[in-house]
């Protein structure tokens, strides 16, 4: 794919991540949930039998962090395309933090109206309102850690500020579990991508109480 090409798409896969977010209830969406549903775009997308924008990720105690999508989130807010509200900086360890959440607005819409009947973003679109709306029905707490205990992040002995890589499809730990609830269903059942997806953030859901319990 061209770079200009894969720039554009990359835009507008953000975009309709944060449009369909907040169709979802998540208005505005924080920055640090953005972040968290690009990587499980990223992670996820082969189920749909689509491909996400980068296939690894930088492993951070509070969760991924992607440069290149956190300049398209500014660079939609400097088009108008997106309003950023609460903007927060912080200093954690060490490091400066700037916090912030994000809403479409009128003109980002109406993008977003024309890029979800472009090949940019048509082939996507499905998967990625089906990924916000499983991402929105989780508990707070959940959104909130549900990144954390995805099976790649979770990735045993990796520290923090380590890549995590899955560009391999025996490497996407997160999609084959996904499609290992198959065995689950049993031989008479065909999960379709949506079905799996739901049991998939279900999983998710699961260990963020487990996880909680035993911090506690």
């Amino acid at each position: 794919m061209p770079a200009a090409e894969a720039s554009l798409r990359s835009r507008a896969w953000v975009l309709g991540l944060v449009v369909m977010a907040n169709w979802s209830g998540l208005r505005p969406l924080s920055k640090a949930h953005a972040h968290a549903l690009v990587f499980l775009a990223n992670s996820l997308a082969p189920i749909y039998e689509d491909t996400g924008l980068e296939a690894r990720v930088i492993k951070h105690e509070h969760g991924p962090f992607y440069p290149d999508a956190q300049w398209d989130l500014d660079r939609l807010v400097g088009q108008g395309l997106l309003n950023v509200s609460g903007v927060t900086l912080s200093d954690t360890c060490g490091r400066w933090w700037m916090d912030g959440s994000y809403e479409a607005s009128a003109s980002g819409k109406a993008a977003f109206n024309e890029c979800r009947n472009l090949p940019l973003l048509s082939r996507s679109y499905r998967f990625l309102l089906e990924l916000t709306n499983a991402f929105a029905s989780l508990r707070q707490d959940a959104r909130n850690r549900a990144a954390l205990v995805d099976v790649i992040y979770a990735t045993p002995n990796r520290a923090n500020r380590t890549a995590l890589v899955f560009e391999e499809a025996e490497q996407n730990f997160s999609s084959l579990t996904a499609v290992a609830f198959d065995d689950l269903a049993g031989p008479d059942i065909v999960l379709t991508p949506k079905e799996r997806l739901q049991l998939y953030f279900g999983y998710l859901e699961d260990n963020t109480q487990s996880s909680g319990s035993h911090a506690s």
